[in-house]
């Protein structure tokens, strides 16, 4: 009876460890607020607490209001807003340091009693700049969202709202929820030139694109880290260069380098494929092109799985990022030893030259056996600048008057300090010279006789001789201190000699 109960028991660790059924990831900080409701909210499956109600969050307003409305909406989390009219913000209590996505939505309400519409704002954190001038009136699309992986190395987190020009700034929902640590890496591969980048754990990102190639769009319901993967196809440069094959999700394999908080199993059960397979043409590419800031780095990441091959070592190609050779050569089974298992490369990237585009392309390999290639997901990330900015050239200290006058004040009293202990050091050396004179005043007070001079007599020195023999006209006394009385008249006084 132990052996029959043991064989079924060794196969369900079998099956966890061959298909990858991870426990779902908790996060320790998890906020997900409702600007401005007067309910609870659930949208795509987690919970919105109302921002008045959120004990872990404290709220500083200058002068806000509530928007919302009775007409149909994106989602739920569109219902309601909550509007600034001065520089407000919202700051969170950090548990857990390190990345943690910072995810807002904005939608302006329409018959909301509000101008939203018209909002000018700046939103910056304690040290990044998310937005900057963003003029809502002037975005093509009804609602937005934004996200963006923040390190937080503090106790705290505080996203401020700036209104610009007399102007109004609003938020629908927030989000802040930690991110494991092994998602995002401190160091990818920098193309043209091709050299490492370190330190990314240091800067801010924002997703830009989140691909899930050959599938469907999948939503937090699909994605243990909330995420948002669309599909790709308005991003082919050739509609008719790939088509999509797809698995079970169950037969992705994930092992310890690769979770489902790296991607979802639905991500790598799906990809894109040679639209021709084993055309003659090796300068066949399949090219997704994104339009991007030029100002701007971007991190790259590209998601594999081979699901397509019967075997080993057939399917080789190359992956191209820009006119730059990212991956040659790549044989994923090599790399995985096995099929249907996922992997990933991560780079940085700039736009293309002269262009506000980033490409991405995958194409077969001259020396392979079949010619073909494959993508499975791509997550691409705008990098924060040398002015800790993902939107412009200005820092939080610019726009932030707070932080300007804290800054003033900080010089200011840093001056005084350093007036005030020089001050004192004057003082002293001023006592220090009063004693010292006075010290030596009363030694010479004491000791009348002047030393002979080294060469000669002085003239000093025959005065006082023959005031002392020329002065005897009383007694030898009297004589004697009015010789020493005229010598200290003459060293005190000396503008008589």
């Amino acid at each position: 009876m132990k052996e029959m109960k043991l064989v079924p028991l060794v196969l369900i660790v079998f099956l966890f460890v061959r298909h990858g059924t991870f426990a779902s990831f908790t996060p320790v900080d998890n906020y997900l607020i409702a600007c401005g409701s007067s309910k609870n909210v659930t949208f795509q499956g987690r919970v919105f607490v109302p921002d008045s109600e959120h004990s872990s969050l404290v709220l500083k307003i200058d002068n806000s209001s509530i928007a919302s409305s009775n007409s149909s909406v994106p989602s739920p989390i569109y219902q309601s807003a909550r509007v600034f009219l001065g520089i407000s913000s919202y700051k969170f209590g950090i548990e857990q340091k390190g990345r943690h996505w910072l995810r807002l939505y904005f939608y302006a309400l329409p018959k909301s009693g509000q101008s939203l519409k018209s909002a000018l704002m700046s939103v910056v954190t304690d040290n990044f700049v998310l937005l900057n001038n963003f003029a809502f009136n002037s975005y093509n699309g009804s609602y937005m969202s934004k996200e963006y992986a923040i390190n937080v190395t503090s106790n705290t987190l505080t996203l401020t709202f700036i209104p610009l020009n007399n102007s109004i700034a609003f938020i629908n929902a927030i989000e802040v929820v930690s991110i494991p640590d092994e998602v995002l890496p401190d160091q990818a591969l920098s193309l043209n030139p091709t050299a490492p980048f370190s330190g990314l754990s240091e800067l801010a990102l924002e997703t830009v694109y989140r691909l899930n190639m050959g599938g469907p769009l999948l939503t937090a319901q699909n994605d243990t880290l909330g995420r948002t993967w669309e599909n790709d196809v308005k991003y082919l440069h050739v509609n008719s260069s790939a088509v999509n094959v797809s698995v079970n999700p169950a037969n992705i394999k994930y092992l310890t380098s690769v979770t489902p908080e790296t991607a979802p199993n639905l991500v790598y059960a799906s990809a894109e494929m040679m639209g021709n397979a084993n055309v003659p043409a090796v300068n066949f590419n399949i090219t997704w092109v994104f339009t991007v800031d030029r100002n701007f780095t971007y991190f790259v990441r590209v998601h594999f799985c081979d699901i397509a091959s019967k075997s080993l070592n057939t399917l080789v190609f190359n992956l191209f990022i820009n006119d730059d050779t990212a991956l040659p050569s790549l044989d994923l089974s090599s790399i995985t030893n096995d099929l249907s298992v996922p992997y990933y490369k991560d780079f940085v990237s700039n736009s293309s030259v002269d262009s506000d585009t980033l490409t991405v392309s995958v194409g077969p390999d001259t020396m392979a056996d079949t010619t073909n290639a494959t993508i499975n997901g791509l997550e691409i990330m705008k990098i924060s600048n040398k002015f800790r900015s993902l939107d412009g050239r200005f820092s939080v200290e610019s726009l932030l008057p707070s932080s300007t006058s804290k800054n003033i004040n900080i010089r200011i009293m840093v001056g005084s300090i350093v007036g005030a202990v020089a001050a004192v050091v004057v003082i002293v050396l001023c006592c220090c010279f009063l004693v010292a004179r006075k010290s030596k005043t009363t030694q010479q007070r004491q000791h009348p006789w002047l030393p002979l001079p080294l060469y000669g007599n002085s003239q000093t020195m025959t005065k006082i001789v023959s005031m002392i023999d020329g002065g005897n006209s009383g007694t030898d006394d009297d004589g004697e201190d009015a010789a020493t009385s005229a010598v200290f008249s003459q060293l005190v006084n000396p503008r008589g000699r």
